[in-house]
């Protein structure tokens, strides 16, 4: 039995279960909005059962488990809305966080395409390991005084982007999403003499852009050439849907996918996104990683077919657990 932790309408999720579906594998869905309404565990025998509206879920069944998005939702009894009320929601949701932690240790011992805590990385953390490591990361100054960015202004153009993940805003009739954005000193003019913490690096020349999503070892890169549209120079996910950026097939080379993995290993992840530039002067720089993985933009693209690989990597899971019990219950008879 195959369990997958998401989202609802997760695109990604539902391409997967379909090749699952095709592939005649069990497995159980379990979204983030899905309420469990009875738990039961047993720690002695580390046995858990969980139940939600719709579904059973026997941790001693899990063969394999993706983590996509999510997480368990317990259902809540307590509607005290006072002082007290407060406090005992306060103490209630610690000891659910540390019940969920414990459900996710069990399931991180079976085979897994990341654990869950793979869905936060700190980007600043990430390129001092990814510097580290070898990698050419751009000139990147995290300050909130003017001086500071007019300084930095002096010798390069700017771009600023999030330190954190990029805030959206969501209305019934818009959808106002935050990208990366150049810093210029027209604009820098127009800061207060101290504002916000915010982060700024080198507005670096592009030949293209590269997302490469990372799998159990593998690399599946695809080079964008968002240069050639003013729309989509800066950050190519302003997406020019009249006339969409040209997407290819694109190999790394071998050492700065050494560098990539090594970095992948050091985060804890079997699954991410990988972003960089590829410059003029043939350089490769490191921008950030994205634990999730958005792999849909490059697979379908690139006829890379990822969402076939993964369902059959949960499903080899699966028979390498069937295997493995049939030889033990074959010494368990001999």
């Amino acid at each position: 039995m195959i369990l997958i932790l998401s989202i609802e309408q997760d695109e990604s999720t539902i391409d997967i279960i379909r090749w699952l579906s095709y592939l005649k594998e069990d497995f159980i869905l379990l979204n983030n909005n899905e309420l469990i309404n009875s738990l039961t565990v047993n720690i002695n025998t580390s046995e858990v059962l969980i139940s939600t509206k719709d579904a059973t879920v026997n941790f001693n069944e899990i063969t394999s488990v993706w983590y996509r998005r999510g997480n368990f939702t317990l259902y809540d009894c307590i509607e005290v809305k006072d002082f007290i009320g407060d406090k005992i929601t306060e103490f209630y949701n610690e000891e659910k966080k540390d019940l969920f932690e414990y459900l996710h240790f069990l399931l991180h011992q079976k085979p897994s395409i990341n654990n869950y805590n793979f869905k936060k990385v700190n980007k600043l953390i990430v390129l001092t390991l990814a510097k580290q490591l070898g990698l050419c990361i751009p000139k990147t100054t995290i300050t909130n005084q003017k001086k500071v960015l007019r300084e930095e202004l002096k010798n390069k153009l700017l771009i600023t982007k999030p330190i954190n993940d990029p805030m959206s805003l969501y209305g019934d009739t818009y959808w106002l999403p935050t990208y990366t954005t150049s810093i210029n000193t027209e604009k820098a003019d127009l800061f207060d003499d101290t504002f916000g913490i915010s982060l700024f690096q080198e507005n670096i020349k592009k030949t293209l852009e590269i997302r490469s999503y990372f799998l159990d070892g593998e690399f599946y890169s695809m080079a964008i050439f968002s240069q050639l549209d003013e729309q989509t120079k800066t950050d190519f996910r302003c997406y020019n849907n009249q006339k969409p950026n040209r997407t290819i097939p694109f190999n790394l080379p071998s050492d700065i996918e050494i560098k990539l993995k090594t970095l992948a290993e050091k985060l804890n992840l079997t699954s991410c996104s990988f972003d960089l530039i590829y410059t003029p002067s043939k350089q490769y720089v490191f921008l950030e990683v994205n634990p999730i993985g958005q792999f849909g933009m490059v697979s379908y693209p690139c006829n890379y077919y990822l969402e076939e690989k993964i369902a059959y990597k949960l499903k080899n899971y699966d028979i390498s657990k069937r295997s493995s019990t049939v030889i033990e219950q074959n010494e368990r008879r001999v």
